[in-house]
């Protein structure tokens, strides 16, 4: 290596050691100001989440966190990854330290930028060198952050600080939101489980159950789009309730209430307690096969004294079903079958009772169907009354 290349070697030298120091004294400057600047587009939303309803204070703070580290980030980003080229860095080193464009010159001799005789060459980079030794980065350099920065930055901080400790009358609105939001998600999962229970509800014509699907479905769909207002959604639960009221059958309680009331007289017999736990428990086709069974072979096993009994407990449910409701269509052609099957045992007409008892668990069947279907329609209802008013509670508070 010449003589010349050793000094353009060292004046590099020179100019990536002061770089490197004047990057590290404008991260003090330049990491405040992002900073400044991403509390101040926090501030900003603090004050728009004062006028509308945004966001929570917890979640505001989460942002204006992010916007401040961000800030930072692009003021650390700025000092250290903008570009600076030896010819740029020695202009701002000639102003910085009064070196007069010794650097300037200097760095356009050794680019060949400028043209120079050996000796003149020789002579610049000399005085040069002798300058830059002179300088001491440390003071010319110091690491001091922006006062003005920081000033700026200390300022929105307080700001911002002031403005979350104020109460915030918007986080009202927001909190009201959030529970009409959770009530709707409840309901729309309560609508589900609804439409699977309606989906396998016994009892229900195809197109009753049709229309029973059909009304849920279309109140979830107007719940679940996410924009629904309390007004809207107690509107759409509303709606569908309107639907499912023409399923209504008011004299499927009365019917209930006749084959509850039938159980009842029949617990007593270890002959039909079978009959009258499953009419308990709703399962009206279970109890309605169990007494078709005295219709056939387990009627034949019956000695005398057990189809008496037998006649005495169907005798017991048909009055028990006159007395809930007489002119009840269902319950009047069940008693009158039961009452009939008792009066053929008592007669020892056993084939005509085995034909009225397969006639009664046959009309017992379609009763506890109209029943099931009622139900039906009722738990849908209830699912939808209990939706309605949880989110118009929400929507109130």
């Amino acid at each position: 290596m010449t003589n010349l290349e050793s000094r353009i070697s060292n004046l590099k030298t020179y100019l990536r050691r002061w770089g490197l120091r004047l990057r590290l004294a404008e991260s003090l400057t330049w990491a405040p100001r992002g900073g400044a600047v991403g509390l101040g587009l926090g501030l900003t939303l603090a004050l728009a989440a004062r006028l509308w309803p945004l966001m929570m204070a917890r979640r505001l703070a989460g942002v204006v966190g992010l916007l401040v580290l961000v800030g930072v980030t692009a003021g650390l980003a700025v000092a250290w990854l903008w570009p600076r080229p030896s010819f740029r860095l020695a202009r701002v080193f000639d102003r910085r330290f009064g070196l007069a464009e010794r650097l300037t010159t200097a760095v356009e001799v050794g680019a060949d930028r400028l043209r120079a005789t050996p000796a003149m060459a020789q002579a610049q980079l000399t005085d040069t060198l002798n300058a830059a030794a002179r300088i001491d980065p440390r003071a010319m350099l110091p690491l001091r952050a922006s006062r003005r920065a920081l000033l700026a930055f200390c300022a929105l901080a307080t700001a911002l600080t002031l403005s979350f400790w104020l109460p915030n009358p918007q986080e009202d609105a927001l909190l009201q939101r959030a529970a009409v939001r959770e009530a709707i998600e409840e309901q729309i999962e309560d609508l589900e489980a609804a439409r699977e229970q309606v989906a396998e509800a016994e009892g229900l014509t195809e197109a009753e159950r049709e229309m029973l699907l059909q009304a849920l479905e279309e109140a979830t769909a107007a719940l679940d789009e996410g924009r629904a207002t309390p007004e809207e959604a107690v509107g759409a639960l509303s709606e569908a309730e309107r639907a499912l009221a023409e399923l209504q059958d008011p004299g499927a309680a009365t019917a209930r209430e006749g084959l509850d009331r039938a159980a009842g007289e029949m617990a007593d017999s270890e002959l039909t307690r079978d009959i009258a736990e499953s009419l308990s428990n709703g399962d009206y086709q279970e109890a309605a096969q169990a007494l078709a069974a005295y219709s056939g072979a387990k009627g034949e096993q019956l000695t005398r004294e057990e189809e008496l009994e037998l006649a005495r407990e169907l005798a017991q449910a048909a009055e028990a079903l006159a007395e809930s409701d007489p002119d009840l269509a269902e319950q009047l052609a069940l008693g009158r079958l039961l009452s009939a099957a008792a009066e053929a045992i008592e007669r020892g007409d056993i084939a005509e009772a085995r034909e009225a008892i397969g006639q009664a668990a046959q009309q017992m069947g379609e009763t506890g169907e109209r029943v099931e279907r009622q139900e039906a329609v009722e738990r849908a209802l209830a699912e939808l009354q209990e939706g309605r008013e949880q989110i118009a509670q929400a929507g109130s508070t």
